[in-house]
């Protein structure tokens, strides 16, 4: 089975910010899927002020895929992985549910997230790991945005302590990063 995108709430959360889920929509192009964990984590986070947006994300990514006994196993050994100690017991059950569902049904896609442990702790189980900022980096690449538009989402998600892509500090390098 074929999965465009898996995401991660992180990734959900910064494509509602910039209020641009019919981006994500056209990227997923139809064939994302997300874990239920990640479908409630969404429906919490659209409470907030200013993301809104997210209401939508059942209309790109469809039905919530519930894990099964095994899966669960698997998120929770996952899921001490990615865990600190203190953390809450739901911090990172989002992410290992993803990737422990993504092991089990041998999904062919992709993870996107931008939790830098979880996209470690997939990798290491072979499963391909994109940010926001590539989705991003294709969309401009694909002529969906220009690199003025970019740069606002850059500066917006910065404002909003949510990262900016590797390098990134000015718009010389925003430009020199659009072309690696």
């Amino acid at each position: 089975m074929a999965a465009l995108l898996f995401p991660d709430n992180t990734v959900l959360i910064n494509f509602a910010i910039i209020n641009r889920m019919d981006l994500l929509e056209r990227l997923a192009n139809g064939n994302g899927r997300w874990c239920a964990t990640v479908a409630a984590e969404c429906a919490a986070s659209a409470r907030y002020p200013g993301r809104g947006a997210l209401t939508a994300v059942h209309d790109i990514f469809g039905a919530p895929w519930f894990p099964d006994a095994t899966e669960l196993r698997e998120t929770r050994v996952l899921r001490e992985e990615l865990a600190s100690p203190g953390d809450h017991p739901h911090r990172h059950l989002g992410e290992a549910e993803t990737i422990a569902i993504m092991l089990h049904r041998r999904v062919d896609g992709f993870f996107v997230t931008d939790d830098n442990d979880a996209a470690r702790l997939a990798a290491r189980h072979g499963i391909q790991v994109v940010r926001t900022w590539r989705l991003l980096q294709l969309a401009t690449r694909f002529g969906w945005i220009d690199a003025d538009t970019l740069w606002g989402y850059v500066q917006t998600l910065r404002g909003q302590r949510r990262g900016a892509p590797p390098g990134v500090t000015d718009r010389p390098s925003l430009d020199k990063w659009l072309t690696s």
